[in-house]
């Protein structure tokens, strides 16, 4: 779910499988769903979901959307953890309705202590770490150079945050 970056990575990654992968996402033209109702079309035949969204999709992935998974099916979560109805997500892999769940962001970070996410067999918790990549400082500078160019040129800048949309 989604066509950002991420989840552009993430289909990149699966194709090397075979997977085939559909993006989800209201407006982005390589999306091949742009609504809640295609997704829930989709997701009785759908193997794996990979939540890339926005952290302004705030409980998008609802229960009605988890009933609708296969038995067997897994979830990922790498967006932002607010975007999962994490009650329902517990409660279908508690119930054995899911395989499993991977989660590299859950809806309090940290995570604590006594939530049954930590207890649950059938999860996979990751450490949400961003950045620590190589040459990232001179990476920033580079942008931070490269904005300020358009910032005197009168153009438009790279990269802005969008409140609205939660990034």
């Amino acid at each position: 779910m989604g066509a950002g970056a991420i989840a552009q990575a993430v289909q990149q990654q699966l194709s090397g499988f075979g997977c085939q992968v559909q993006l989800l996402a209201r407006t982005a033209p390589q999306a091949q769903l742009h609504s809640r109702e295609e997704l829930a079309a989709a997701l009785p035949q759908t193997d794996i979901v990979v939540n890339c969204l926005p952290g302004s999709a705030v409980g998008f992935f609802s229960a009605d959307l988890l009933a609708a998974l296969p038995p067997g099916s897994l979830y990922a979560s790498v967006g932002r953890g607010t975007t999962t109805d994490e009650p329902a997500l517990v409660a279908a892999l508690q119930a054995g309705r899911l395989g499993g769940a991977v989660l590299d962001v859950t809806a309090a970070e940290p995570l604590p202590p006594g939530h049954p996410l930590w207890t649950l067999p059938n999860v996979l918790l990751t450490q949400h770490t961003g950045g620590g990549q190589p040459h990232e400082a001179e990476g920033k500078v580079a942008q931070l150079l490269r904005n300020l160019q358009l910032l005197q040129a009168g153009q438009p800048l790279e990269n802005q945050v969008e409140l609205g949309k939660g990034y």
